[in-house]
């Protein structure tokens, strides 16, 4: 029962908050500080008043000692009365808060003067023994002798090697047993009681002290969050339109719902105005018929029946390109677990399982039959985001920088060249033919959207999706694929290029199989690697300091006609020149594909006809291993033509960051002191290697072509018949075993100029012979190359 008034129990929340003389006190500082009700009902409610009271900094640590001080005070109030045997004597109620508390509960018609009475009470009080009170610390303790009055209490303060044992419990155990106390007081020459109230003092010292830095830290952490907020508000003010890329309005939320309510009565009017238009083309209603899925995604699979009119066409296609770039940024963002990682070469695989659980299909069902190949990679190029968007929406320039990647590629229709005067909101219809080197994968004939947008300052994407999926003919579907494009300080753009198509696997061969399905035949990082081999070749022509010997249009003019040979090697194999090839003999296993063509008038060549002889085989040795070893063996073990005319390099151009890059064009002739007639024909070669593939091609020119080349003059009338090597990694003699890389496999081809056939049904055995065997020669040279490297 509490000593002051006895009418509740002895609590310290009590005294602090319930007590009258209490309540008035508070009242009065209230006043004093000129702040609201303080209404407490715990003690650290009141220690927390200076955080709610809407101060500033310096007012709130005059209200905190203002606090402290008269909890110091109502502390020391409540130690007076601790002891029920000391005789007090209430003659003098003024003095005694407690005395007015009990005349105040048998008479309460004295609560308006004891209010009054009760203040001059406390200050008197308190002020005659707050200097002793404020001695009592976690270190002092408070020693009554019997005495009846307070002049008779004394202090103990502890010496600092109590406190410091003290201490050293407190650490092991807060809360000791009585067990623990008795021995720690018989050690110390402390009594029991004066353990207790140090472990108490202790403890709420501790508890005070974790309180202020948990809310030191919860200060902390709101003033960062203001500080985000603000951040976030001014990014919001600051971001861009996604439609015209211009400075982004924050609209209203009336104004906003508004513009949607009008947004959506003109969808229901269009929407009325095409069901009508289809009525009218069908000759029936389609309000109780469900609408397929597959019509809105793919709106001119059949042109007969859905002739639309062209702006609903771009609408459609517009639609198409927004849901596959969306899925795009997407699968750019996202890692583990939709793509895995590829511990040999740095890429991406896609996990399909977590895919189709997360991706809609924006093409719809899977044809049957076919099979899906995904990659991700990721690199700096030394190029600008805007000459990277430019070179992806020419058709001529995207076929020069990928070249070999691209057998031919058309603009098919151009619907939009973007906005306010860039390459923003760029939609087109293109038709492509991807390829790889080697007659035994079919090349990917496409027919695709490609759009660019820009979705913040120097965040760029371009999408492509097939259009044409489902049509007759077409045994590949270009999935949500394309590049994301971010820009870099120093004219660099970090690109992330994703590849996701789906083919017929059963028209692939075997030994390619495992390349294809692996990303690595038509993958994300084959496209890279081709960018960055373009941006070497470029800074290797226009630098100063590289290749320095030669003339800037020597370079140039070396380039483009080493250009045109790999552009017309890679025709040859894959029939993607342009040209009508005829078949003379089906590719087989040990017999060569050959196809026949006529020459091409006012390109220089001669009168006759021209054959393309191909064969892929699977050799044992990894692929750029046999790549440096046809370089650097003698070339007369492989090559059956040039070998005595390509002897030594007359002239050099490296296309790398270095002389010893592979990447390079050579000008070869022969060591023989004194040419012959027959020795004024020189080699031209270009050789490329990276980590999917190796490509060696060469052809004959004569001196006269190599002025024109070293003069930098035009190089368009210079016939050329190339023949070499594409490289790429196998998967096992014959087998789509997976386990990485298991040998090579090489694709030979050569193209042969025979003047006196004028047609290609006129090719004799003979001649068809002479073929093979300078295939098999070339073959069996590659064999002995490898043999004698082991």
């Amino acid at each position: 029962m509490c000593v002051l008034c006895e009418d509740g129990p002895e609590t310290t929340d009590r005294l602090f908050c319930c007590y009258y003389a209490a309540a008035v006190l508070w009242n009065r500082v209230r006043l004093w500080c000129k702040i609201s009700p303080i209404y407490g009902f715990s003690v650290k409610d009141l220690l927390e008043i200076y955080e709610y009271a809407g101060l500033k900094k310096h007012e709130e640590d005059i209200l905190e000692g203002v606090d402290l001080k008269i909890e110091n005070c109502l502390g020391l109030t409540g130690a007076l009365f601790k002891c029920r045997s000391m005789i007090i004597d209430f003659s003098d109620c003024e003095k005694w808060p407690g005395r007015v508390c009990e005349d105040r509960r048998h008479n309460p018609k004295m609560e308006g003067n004891s209010n009054q009475r009760a203040m001059e009470g406390v200050s008197s009080t308190t002020s005659d023994e707050n200097k002793n009170y404020e001695s009592v610390s976690n270190n002092e303790q408070e020693i009554n002798l019997g005495g009846s009055s307070s002049s008779s209490r004394q202090y103990s303060r502890h010496t600092p090697k109590q406190i410091e044992e003290l201490e050293r419990f407190f650490k092991k155990n807060a809360h000791p047993t009585e067990k623990e106390r008795i021995e720690i007081g018989s050690k110390l020459n402390i009594s029991d009681k004066q353990v207790v109230f140090w472990f108490q003092n202790r403890r709420t010292q501790l508890k005070t002290q974790n309180e202020r830095h948990e809310n030191t830290l919860l200060k902390k952490e709101n003033r960062q969050l203001k500080l985000e907020n603000s951040a976030l508000k001014e990014v919001i003010k600051n971001s861009l339109c996604n439609k015209c890329g211009a400075q982004a309005t924050i609209l209203d939320e009336s104004i906003h719902k508004q513009r949607v309510e009008k947004e959506n009565m003109w969808l229901k009017e269009e929407l009325s105005r095409m069901t009508s238009l289809v009525n009218q083309m069908w000759g029936r209603p389609l309000s109780n018929n469900v609408i397929n899925p597959s019509d809105i995604i793919n709106p001119i699979t059949n042109q007969s029946q859905m002739s639309f009119d062209i702006p609903i066409q771009r609408n459609g296609y517009l639609m198409q390109a927004s849901r596959a770039m969306e899925e795009l940024l997407k699968l750019g963002v996202v890692n583990v677990p939709i793509w895995n990682k590829n511990k040999e070469d740095g890429g991406e695989t896609l996990n399909f399982v977590e895919y189709l659980r997360a991706f809609p299909p924006c093409l719809g069902t899977k044809p049957l039959g076919f099979v899906s190949e995904a990659t991700r990679f990721s690199s700096v190029v030394p190029m600008t985001c805007s000459t990277i968007i430019e070179v992806l929406l020419n058709a001529d320039q995207w076929k020069e920088v990928f070249m070999g990647m691209i057998g031919s590629c058309t603009t098919m229709e151009v619907i939009s060249n973007g906005t306010g005067g860039s390459r923003n909101g760029a939609l087109q219809l293109m038709k492509a033919e991807i390829q790889l080197i080697s007659p035994l994968v079919p090349v990917r004939v496409l027919q695709f959207i490609r759009f660019a947008k820009q979705q913040v300052q120097g965040l760029w994407i371009v999408v492509d999706l097939s259009f044409d999926s489902g049509m007759e003919g077409h045994m590949t579907r270009r999935c949500p694929s394309g590049c994301i494009l971010l820009d870099m300080q120093h004219g660099l753009t970090m690109v992330t290029w994703i590849e996701h198509t789906e083919y017929d696997e059963q028209l692939v061969s075997c030994q390619y199989r495992q390349l294809i399905s692996s990303g690595v035949g038509f993958g994300a990082q084959r496209w890279i690697n081709a960018l960055l081999r373009h941006c070497e070749s470029l800074n290797a022509i226009t630098s100063t300091t590289l290749n320095h010997h030669l003339f800037p249009d020597t370079k140039r003019s070396l380039k483009a006609l080493a250009q045109r040979m790999t552009s017309t090697f890679c025709g040859g194999i894959c029939l993607t020149d342009g040209q009508q090839w005829d078949s003379v003999v089906d590719h087989a296993p040990g017999i060569p594909r050959i196809m026949a063509r006529k020459c091409i008038t006012g390109s220089g060549e001669s009168m006759g006809i021209v054959t393309s002889a191909t064969y892929s085989i699977w050799i044992p040795t990894n692929h750029q291993h046999l790549f440096n070893m046809l370089l650097t063996k003698d070339r007369c073990i492989w090559d059956v033509i040039c070998h005595r005319i390509a002897a030594r390099n007359m002239i050099h151009l490296p296309l790398g960051q270095d002389e010893t890059s592979p990447n390079c064009i050579s000008i070869l002739n022969s060591n023989i002191a004194t040419p012959t007639e027959d020795d004024q024909i020189m080699v031209l070669q270009e050789t490329t290697s990276d980590m999917t593939g190796s490509l060696l091609v060469y052809a004959t020119v004569d001196i006269p072509t190599v002025s024109v080349v070293m003069n930098g003059d035009d190089i368009s009338s210079v016939a050329l018949l190339p023949s070499g090597f594409y490289i790429v990694p196998g998967h096992g003699k014959g087998n789509g075993n997976a386990g990485g890389e298991r040998g090579s496999m090489v694709t030979v081809g050569f193209q042969l100029l025979h003047p006196d056939i004028a047609t290609s049904n006129l090719i004799t055995m003979e001649t068809i012979s002479m073929i093979n065997d300078l295939v098999r020669r070339t073959v069996q040279g590659v064999k002995e190359i490898v043999r004698s490297n082991q």
